[in-house]
């Protein structure tokens, strides 16, 4: 018992101590300073003035910055995308030929090139530089580093309905 109330106390002093150096580093670290006065001088006539900031720094103009801008924030490198004349070609070839959707994936057909080819996609896969960002009933939003564009399912319109012949032939006449 004795041993547990030494304790206590040293551990009270050392928060009393720790608590007197908080006071001092937050009263020496004040925004005022006392001017030096003669030696004759009375201590209520020192003035104190405000500190001020050291005059060797200064903030760099701000078009020393216009390259950061200019730069992708979210490219691995910050390099600019680089843009070709075949890229922009390639998103006019798509044509979408299907879209397939389950509960655990979705994926879509997508005619493309020349001569015309078609590929089976996922989200988040890439075509001639186009990354499938997302697929919707109706539509496939693809983009790039710089731009994004939708590719809207085709309606070919209702099915013609059927000849009086087909239903014929259906009913075994």
């Amino acid at each position: 018992m004795h041993a547990q109330r030494l304790a206590t106390a040293i551990l009270a002093l050392l928060c009393i101590a720790l608590a007197g150096v908080a006071v001092v580093e937050l009263a020496g670290s004040g925004a005022t300073t006392q001017e030096p006065s003669g030696a004759g001088a009375p201590a209520s006539s020192k003035v104190e003035t405000p500190a001020t900031p050291s005059a060797g720094f200064s903030l760099p103009a701000l078009g020393n910055f216009a390259g950061v801008g200019q730069r992708p924030l979210f490219s691995p490198d910050r390099r600019p995308a680089a843009r070709s004349a075949d890229n922009s070609g390639a998103w006019s070839s798509f044509t979408l030929a299907g879209i397939i959707i389950t509960p655990q994936s979705r994926e879509a057909l997508v005619s493309h090139g020349k001569p015309p080819t078609i590929a089976h996609v996922a989200e988040g896969q890439t075509i001639e530089g186009w990354t499938v960002s997302a697929i919707y009933p109706d539509r496939v939003v693809f983009s790039d580093r710089l731009s994004e564009h939708e590719l809207r399912l085709i309606d070919k319109g209702a099915p013609p309905p059927p000849s009086p012949a087909s239903q014929a032939q259906r009913r075994g006449f």
